[in-house]
Parts: structure tokens; sequence; C-alpha cells
């Protein structure tokens, strides 16, 4: 193009005005037609070394794709980390709250087994429950708090406050779950006694059995459960004589009461059979 330009432009240098104004239009007219023609040989007569090396394309959208995937991944990895117990404990309990009152049986059942299967990891949302404002949750926290026993240590300040607690249920719970504390037990022995003469039955029954459960039984707890042999609830009757069976030798200031029960007519079978056993095992005890 450039050596057809170099010869057209020494020719014209020897034209006249006339051939030259034909000359122009001949000339733009070639050179119009001549750029057409260029394009399209260019396209068809280009050397495959010649030709540009092709976009990457595919590279680059692996790589966008790549990146795409990782990010969504990312909330695909957070989703699958695991759940709060906590969380899920605290559903647990609040559902055994809401149906407390008018249980299903069914359903508190399946609720108190998967509270009861989280073990010690309950204590934290049990012990938060010791300060909630509703009495029956206290009551509730208490008692599950009171089923893990030494596994409850964690709980043992807000069990201490619970001692106070307006509701005897709460107040027995606590001070039972305290009694495997050395440094809370002399604390609620006293609570104990004094709830075996309270007049819900089950109040009562839960001290008995606190009370026997300690090692070394003193006077005073062994009077408190001495008392409740001739307890008007005769299911607090049958824990009185099942404490004292255990007790062994301490407890033989009792053989006399025992025995009055079991010669009694009015004593019902299932009493009269748990003297005689508890009576044979505080002999035992002394011929030991």
């Amino acid at each position: 193009m450039i050596r057809i330009y170099q010869d057209l432009s020494r020719n014209i240098q020897w034209m006249d005005s006339s051939q030259m104004q034909v000359f122009r239009v001949v000339f733009v007219m070639s050179l119009v037609l001549c750029t057409f023609s260029l394009k399209g040989c260019g396209s068809s007569t280009t050397s495959d070394n010649q030709r540009p090396a092709p976009v990457p394309v595919e590279k680059n959208q692996t790589a966008s794709a790549t990146a795409s995937t990782e990010q969504t991944e990312k909330p695909t990895a957070s989703a699958a980390e695991p759940a709060d117990p906590q969380a899920e404990v605290k559903a647990v309990f609040e559902t055994l709250l809401s149906i407390r009152t008018e249980p299903d049986p069914d359903e508190w059942m399946q609720a108190d087994k998967k509270l009861i299967a989280f073990g010690k990891t309950a204590v934290p949302t049990l012990k938060a429950a010791m300060s909630h404002p509703d009495p029956g949750a206290r009551e509730l926290a208490s008692m599950y708090l009171a089923s893990l026993g030494p596994e409850a240590k964690e709980a043992a300040p807000v069990l201490e406050t619970a001692l106070q607690d307006a509701s005897p249920f709460t107040q027995v719970n606590a001070a039972s779950t305290l009694t495997h504390f050395p440094e809370y037990r002399e604390k609620a022995i006293p609570v104990l006694i004094s709830l075996t003469e309270h007049p819900d039955p089950n109040t009562r029954l839960t001290a008995i059995y606190a009370l026997g459960n300690l090692e070394s039984p003193s006077e005073d707890r062994l009077k408190a459960i001495k008392t409740a042999l001739n307890d008007s609830d005769p299911d607090v009757q049958l824990a009185a004589i099942k404490v004292i069976g255990q007790m062994g030798d301490p407890a033989k200031a009792t053989l006399t009461e025992l025995q009055t029960l079991i010669d009694d007519t009015d004593t019902s079978e299932v009493l009269r059979e748990a003297a005689l056993s508890s009576k044979s095992q505080i002999e035992q005890s002394l011929k030991k």
C-alpha cells in the first residue's frame, strides 16, 4: 500500500489541473476499494504463526468458578458447625417448664429423657434457671440439679442461696444436693431436718432420704428420721423405715419403734415387711 502511494505521488507531479481532478476522483475510489480488499485479504492470508495467541478464556472462567465455589462453600462450612449445647438444653428446659402444670405424659417423658441425657452439660443452664423469677422454673431446675448429685458442684453457690427460697420443693432439692459437698453440708443439714416436719409429704419424703444418705448420722438427724416412722403418709413412713435399716448400728435406738410397727395390726404388709427387713439389718450390724 505504501509502495503504490509513493509511485502515484511521483506521477502526479507532471499532471495538469484537469488531469489532476480526474486523478483525484479515481485515486480516492481506488483507496476505498483497496482498503476493503486489504481487510479481507489480511484475515485470509495471515499465517498461523502470525495470528495472535488466543486469550485463555477457559482459565479465567475456571479461576472465577473456583473463587465462586470457595465463596459458596464458606457459608456451608459455617452451617456445619456444631450447635450451642446450652441453647439445646435451654430449649428442652423451656419445654418442660411450659407443660409442667398440665403435662402430656409422652411429651414430658421425651423432654425429661433429653434433659437427663445432657448430664453435666446442663448445669450452666440449670444454674441460671435458679435465679429465674418464676418459682416453677427454680423448682424444676433444683430437681434436675439434685438428680446430678456431685456433678452439680458448679451450681453450689446458687443452691446455697436457694436454701432460703420461698418454695419448700426448691429448698429440699437444694439442700439434698449440697450434702454432697463438705463445705456446704453443715448449712444444708439443718434445713433438711426442719423440712422433715413440713406439711407437704413429698417434701418430707425427700428430706428423709437426703438425711439417710449421710454417713455417721448425728443425734438430731436420727431423731428426725425416727419421728417419721409414725408419719401420717405411708410413703414417708416407708422411707424412714428403709433409711433406718441402712444406718445399721447407730439406729439401734429405733428397734422398739420398728417392733411396734411390726406388731400393729393396722400396719400395711408393705410397711411390715420393710420394718422386719430393717430390724434384721440393725441386729446383724450389732453382731459384728
